[in-house]
């Protein structure tokens, strides 16, 4: 880890900030049962929180752990014990595979309380502001040192792979995102496809190749289909930026496809079989799609 002095001076923490962090510190101590609290009701708001906080022993324990970081953020005391146990946090992170998002998103809470507390302790003056620009100083140096581990993990895991190894590595990687690009290009393709049935559609209702109620159906069917890959190309993009791979939107095409299958057949009576197998289809998508939302 870089020597906690060179990280302080790169953020330009000084004397001036530890005395403010010692100023705040009995203002901000009356708070701590109220961050405790809203804290988790922000941090469950995280689709998977539940994956790392599944038991009340282990809520327990992170509660305690939360106590003593927010006790030793306005110790005033910013030595290498305090920096260590910093980057201790983080390899903890690491370890049950916390994603650097909700550090992220945690940080951003954090910042957002103090300033509103110190608002209402300081009002709008010249020493609230000294006291935000001091605390966010610290913050941030936090947050750069709980995801100095992540760095370290990633470097680490580079650096022991063998030469054509790391060759195969960033030939893979390069590789997988030619494959996302082209299917975004893909879906473009499609998305113009589907554009030219639904114009096809309309030239039926309005130049009576179908009946009316049909051509309606069938309108709305494509409009449906059309909506669906919208959603998946912007779930796509998201996948590009940095984002999880969302099988749900592909689920959702799926069943904008079928369901304009139904609308279509519904229209014949002789056709009762084939409904049904389509109305089977879309419950056991609809039932997939169900245990991939409740799991999120």
């Amino acid at each position: 880890m870089e020597s906690f002095e060179q990280i302080k001076r790169d953020f330009d923490f000084k004397d001036e900030d530890v005395r403010n962090i010692l100023r705040l510190k009995p203002v901000m101590e009356k708070y701590k049962e109220e961050f405790i609290d809203r804290f988790y009701k922000f941090i469950f708001r995280f689709p998977e929180a539940g994956r790392y906080l599944k038991s009340e022993e282990i809520i327990k324990r992170h509660q305690e752990k939360l106590r003593e970081w927010y006790d030793d953020l306005f110790s005033g005391k910013y030595d290498y014990a305090y920096f260590h146990k910093l980057y201790r946090i983080g390899e903890k992170h690491v370890e049950i595979g916390l994603p650097t998002h909700y550090v992220n998103a945690s940080f951003n809470f954090i910042r957002r309380f103090f300033i509103e507390k110190i608002n209402q302790e300081f009002g709008l003056s010249e020493e609230r502001n000294q006291l935000v620009a001091s605390i966010g100083k610290l913050l941030d140096i936090n947050l750069d040192v709980l995801t100095a581990a992540y760095r370290e993990e990633e470097l680490s895991r580079y650096q022991i792979m063998s030469k054509f190894e790391k060759v195969l590595f960033v030939a893979s990687k390069r590789f997988a995102d030619m494959l996302d690009f082209a299917l975004v290009g893909a879906l473009i393709l499609v998305s113009f496809f589907v554009i030219g049935l639904f114009i096809y559609d309309i030239y039926q209702l309005v130049f009576g190749l179908v009946s009316i109620e049909k051509g309606i159906l069938m309108t709305l069917g494509t409009l449906l289909v059309l909506w669906a890959v919208s959603e998946l190309m912007q779930e796509e993009i998201k996948h590009l930026k940095g984002g999880g791979f969302a099988i749900g939107a592909f689920i959702g095409v799926a069943l904008a496809a079928v369901i304009r299958k139904i609308l279509i057949v519904s229209l014949s009576a002789e056709k009762v079989v084939e409904l049904l197998s389509y109305g089977a289809i879309v419950l056991s998508l609809g039932i997939v799609y169900w245990l991939l939302s409740k799991n999120r």
